[in-house]
C-alpha cells in the first residue's frame, strides 16, 4: 500500500504539481499513454489490497472499525467509471496520507523529540498550528491550487492558509474565482482543523480509527480544552467531533434548500452549501461568493440560518455540552443549574447581539439601511452585529459605513467570542469580568460575583493580562501597518482588529497591500487565534513563585 500510495504521489507531481519532468518524459515515447498505464495498475493494486484485506480479516465488524477509511475505495471505483483513473488516484494518496499522518504524530521517535525538547501543551499548540499553516501554503502555491494553473505565489498562500487555519476570513484573492476546487477543498479542510484545534483534530482522527489516546495526550487536551480533569476529556472530544459534523450537516441541508432560487444545479448548490455551513459554524467568513452575502441580504432564511450558525459556534463547544448534559441528557439533578460560566456567556452574547443591532441601526438607519423597509433593516443590522463578532461574513458593504459603525464594530471585534469556541477576541468572559472589576468599585465592593457565586481573585489578573496583551498588539500593529500602507487610519485600525479578532471584516483594502502589510497582517492573525496570553505562557521562561511581599505604601491614582 505504502509503495503504491507513493507511486501515485509522484504522479500527481508530474501532472497536477508543476514539477517540471519533461526531461525524463521526452525521452520517453507516448508518455501520458504510460502515465494512464501505471495509474490503471496503481488502483488495480489498491483494490485489491483492501478486497484481500477484507476477505482474510477474522471479524468484519472489527474489520470496518478498523479500517474504515478503506471504504473510501468505493470513491475510486465511482470515479474510475465516471472519470478514469487519473481522478481516482488521488483518493488513494489522501487515504494514505493520513495513514502517514497517523503513524509520524504517534511514533516513539517524534515522541522522544518532544521529550528531548521539552514541549509544553501550549507550544506544542503553537508548532502544531505553525506546521498546519506552512502545510495549507506549500498546497496552495500547487498549480493544481487555482483556475488559471500557474498556483499562488507563495506570500499569498502563506496569508490564506493562515485566515483559513486561523479561521479569520481576511483574503487577498477571492476564494471562488482565483482558487480551484482542489484549492478551495484545502481552504475549506485547514478552516476545519483550525476551528476545532489542530490537537482536537488529531485525537479525534485516532479515536475515529480505534485508536486509544495516551495519559499525556489527555493531560495536553485537558489543558487545551481548560477542563478540570482528565477523565472526560475523551469524552468531551467526542461531543465536540460529533456536535460539528451534526451542526454543520444541518446547516447545509437547510442552506441547500434556501440557496435553491439563487442556484439551478444541485450539485454545485450542495458543494456551496457546506462550504458556507462550514465556514459559518468555524466562524471563519470565507464565501465563495465574490461579494460575499450582499447578494443575500434581505433573504430571511440565509441570513438566520448563517446567523445561528455562527453563534453556535461562537458560544463554545463547552457551553453547548454544559446545556445537553443537564437539559437533553439530564445528568444533574433538577436543584443543579447549568455552570456559571455558561449562564455568563450565554447572557453577554445575547446583550451583545443586542447591543450591536441597536447601535448599527441607528448609525445606518438613513444613510446604508436608507430606503429599505423596517424589517429588512433590523435584519440587515441584526446579521452584521452576529458576523462582527468573529465570524467576518457581510451583506453591507463595510468600506461605506459610518464612523459611527465602524467604531462599534470595531468595539465588538475586539470583545469577540466565547472562551472555548471557534472565534477570536479578547472573549467575552473576560471583557465581563473587567467589565465587572470597574463596577464593584463604583458601588464599593470588595469581590466579583455574579448569579451568587463569586468569581475568584486570579482570573481578574488573568483578564486583565489578555486585555492589556491584546490592546497593546493592536496599537503595536495598526503602528507598523501605517509605516508599510497609506490608507486611511480608520480602515488601518477596522483591519488590524479585524486580525486580532480573526473577524475577517475589512473596509476592502486587504488585496492592495504590500508584502510587508500582508507578512503583518498574517502574524497577527496567528497571535489572535492563539491568544496572546498563550504565546506568553508557551515561550516564557518558568520563574519559582516569591514567598514574601514588600511593604506597602500609597500612591495617588485618578
Amino acid at each position: 500500500m505504502s509503495v503504491t500510495a507513493l507511486v501515485s504521489f509522484l504522479l500527481l507531481l508530474m501532472q497536477w504539481g508543476g514539477v517540471d519532468f519533461s526531461q525524463i518524459t521526452s525521452q520517453i515515447a507516448d508518455a501520458d499513454k504510460l502515465c494512464e498505464t501505471i495509474d490503471g495498475i496503481v488502483l488495480y493494486i489498491f483494490l485489491a489490497i483492501v478486497v484481500l484485506r477484507f476477505l482474510f480479516s477474522g471479524s468484519k465488524k472489527e474489520y470496518f472499525k478498523k479500517y474504515w477509511l478503506d471504504l473510501l475505495v468505493f470513491i475510486p471505483i465511482a470515479q474510475f467509471f465516471l472519470q478514469g483513473v487519473r481522478t481516482a488516484r488521488l483518493f488513494i494518496v489522501i487515504r494514505q496520507g493520513f495513514v502517514i499522518f497517523y503513524k509520524l504524530f504517534r511514533s516513539n521517535l517524534l515522541k522522544k523529540i518532544i521529550s528531548l525538547l521539552g514541549l509544553k501543551p501550549a507550544q506544542l499548540l503553537v508548532v502544531s498550528f505553525m506546521m498546519a499553516i506552512l502545510i495549507g501554503a506549500f498546497l496552495l502555491t500547487l498549480p493544481i491550487a487555482t483556475t488559471d494553473g500557474r498556483g499562488a505565489d507563495f506570500i499569498d498562500a502563506l496569508f490564506t492558509a493562515t485566515s483559513a487555519t486561523c479561521v479569520t476570513g481576511l483574503i487577498v484573492k477571492d476564494t471562488g474565482t482565483f482558487f480551484s476546487l482542489f484549492g478551495q477543498l484545502i481552504i475549506l479542510l485547514l478552516i476545519q482543523v483550525g476551528a476545532l484545534g489542530i490537537m482536537t483534530f488529531s485525537i479525534t482522527l485516532f479515536v475515529a480509527v480505534g485508536k486509544k489516546i495516551s495519559n499525556k495526550e489527555a493531560m495536553a487536551m485537558q489543558e487545551v480544552l481548560d477542563q478540570d480533569s482528565v477523565a472526560d476529556i475523551l469524552g468531551v472530544v467526542k461531543f465536540i467531533a460529533t456536535m460539528t459534523v451534526f451542526v454543520e450537516f444541518l446547516g447545509a441541508a437547510f442552506l441547500f434548500f434556501s440557496f435553491e432560487p439563487y442556484i439551478s444545479d444541485p450539485i454545485q448548490r450542495w458543494y456551496i452549501s457546506v462550504f458556507h455551513s462550514i465556514s459559518a459554524f468555524c466562524n471563519a467568513g470565507f464565501s465563495l461568493f465574490s461579494d460575499n452575502l450582499t447578494g443575500f441580504a434581505l433573504d430571511v432564511n440565509i441570513n438566520l440560518c448563517i446567523s445561528f450558525l455562527i453563534i453556535f459556534g461562537g458560544i463554545g463547544f463547552i457551553v453547548v455540552k454544559d446545556i445537553w448534559d443537564k437539559y437533553i441528557l439530564r445528568k444533574r439533578a433538577r436543584s443543579i443549574g447549568v455552570r456559571l460560566h455558561t449562564k455568563l456567556v450565554l447572557t453577554v452574547t445575547l446583550s451583545l447581539l443586542v447591543i450591536g443591532t441597536v447601535l448599527i441601526f441607528f448609525a445606518e438607519n438613513n444613510v446604508g439601511l436608507n430606503g429599505l423597509a423596517l424589517k429588512d433593516k433590523i435584519l440587515m443590522s441584526f446579521f452584521q452585529s452576529v458576523t462582527t463578532r468573529t465570524a467576518g461574513f457581510n451583506t453591507m458593504d463595510i468600506g461605506r459605513l459610518t464612523n459611527a459603525s465602524i467604531f462599534s464594530m470595531i468595539i465588538l471585534m475586539f470583545i469577540g467570542a466565547s472562551a472555548g469556541s471557534t472565534g477570536g477576541g479578547i472573549k467575552t468572559t473576560t471583557f465581563w469580568i473587567i467589565l465587572k472589576a470597574f463596577t464593584r468599585h463604583m458601588q464599593n465592593k470588595e469581590d466579583i460575583s455574579a448569579f451568587k457565586r463569586k468569581i475568584p481573585d486570579v482570573l481578574l489578573g488573568k483578564a486583565l493580562t489578555i486585555f492589556v496583551l491584546s490592546a497593546g498588539l493592536v496599537v503595536l500593529f495598526t503602528y507598523l501597518l501605517s509605516i508599510f500602507e497609506s490608507f486611511s487610519f480608520r480602515d488601518i485600525v477596522f483591519e488590524v482588529v479585524s486580525a486580532f479578532g480573526t473577524v475577517g471584516l475589512s473596509c476592502g483594502i486587504t488585496p492592495d497591500f504590500h508584502m510587508g502589510g500582508k507578512i503583518l497582517i498574517t502574524i497577527l492573525m496567528f497571535l489572535g487565534r492563539l491568544g496572546p496570553l498563550t504565546m506568553v505562557l508557551a515561550f516564557a521562561a518558568y520563574k519559582r513563585k516569591i514567598n514574601y511581599t514588600y511593604a506597602e505604601e500609597k500612591i495617588m491614582v485618578g
